[in-house]
């Protein structure tokens, strides 16, 4: 598998995540998912950095998860550490772009276990090509080869 050079600035913007295999996403309390990634300056150590935002629905109101993903330089591909923000500070995990599509319009996002929650995978659309349905297909696809199934709620919007 080549190895991909997915930057904070290739990132930035909203993100809807059409599957997944990470339960929160796939028991339907939980609908309208989405990652926002803003490129921050980089830290003491010279590394990338982003600020990240998983914002979703949960009884009828918007709720968001703050933190910040540092660029670990020293793994090979595309690997994030994400450190929770406010109360979930103690909270950290990787995760790793594996995959992207024609002008980074999909990807798929490999994580790690945390303290609270089990590794997976989620296939992500960027906002502004929902309506593209064969984008949308080629993100399922991709979705697929990681075993994530399409999240609840999830209608093709084109």
């Amino acid at each position: 598998m080549q190895e991909l050079d997915v930057t904070p600035d290739r990132l930035a913007g909203t993100w809807h995540i059409l599957c997944s295999t990470f339960p929160m996403w796939l028991h339907g309390g939980r609908t309208d998912a989405t990652f926002t990634y803003t490129p921050l300056p980089s830290g003491s150590s010279g590394a990338s950095r982003m600020r990240d935002e998983v914002g979703y629905r949960s009884r009828g109101r918007r709720r968001r998860i703050l933190g910040v993903d540092t660029r670990l330089t020293e793994r090979p591909g595309t690997v994030y550490r994400w450190r929770g923000r406010g109360l979930l500070a103690a909270l950290s995990s990787e995760w790793e772009v594996r995959e992207v599509g024609a002008g980074d319009a999909w990807a798929v996002i490999v994580f790690s276990r945390s303290l609270v929650t089990p590794a997976g995978a989620d296939a992500v659309v960027r906002a502004e090509h929902l309506t593209d349905r064969g984008v949308v297909a080629d993100a399922l696809e991709a979705g697929a080869r990681h075993q994530a199934r399409q999240v609840p709620g999830f209608t093709h919007q084109g």
